[in-house]
């Protein structure tokens, strides 16, 4: 499954074939029977899927999805600064750098979304699935570093998005 990934390239490859590919690697991460590192290595290859199925840039939605799969890695198999997948801050940082809009933006229009236009609307959900990805790891963000500290800001705002 890896070498076919790295072979079929971004375009030669269907959506659908890396969605069935990103389904069969999260249920195999997510088999406790297997030794951990087959599990992480799975989890790499949903990552890669994901990567791969928006191809055109990491959006929203992809790092929505990408942001489930490092949580529960990280939850299942600890942080680990040497492992980017694992890095909680980097994740942190990745979410952060996805949101599209500022803190205070987003507060507004958490106060308005109910007659916001649809678009607006759906990219207030994809920032709060983004952020609710970080949820059950909640307790885990308790560092002075600085990422850290934002990410606790915005995950107060999930409850008042759409």
């Amino acid at each position: 499954m890896e070498q076919f990934l790295q072979k079929a390239g971004a375009g030669s490859c269907s959506l659908e074939r890396r969605e069935q590919v990103r389904e069969l690697a999260v249920g195999r991460m997510q088999r406790s029977e297997l030794p951990d590192e087959d599990r992480l290595r799975w989890g790499r290859l949903a990552l890669a899927a994901i990567s791969g199925k928006y191809a055109d840039g990491l959006t929203q939605q992809a790092m929505a999805e990408a942001a489930h799969v490092r949580v529960y890695m990280i939850r299942e198999f600890g942080t680990g600064d040497a492992d980017a997948v694992r890095d909680l801050s980097a994740l942190c940082s990745d979410i952060l750098r996805h949101l599209g809009v500022s803190y205070e933006v987003a507060v507004r229009l958490s106060e308005e979304w109910r007659a916001a236009p649809r678009e607006q609307m759906l990219h207030l959900r994809r920032i709060k699935n983004m952020l609710a990805a970080l949820l059950p790891v909640r307790a885990l963000l308790d560092s002075d570093d600085p990422v850290i500290r934002e990410t606790l800001v915005w995950l107060d705002l999930v409850p008042r998005l759409p």
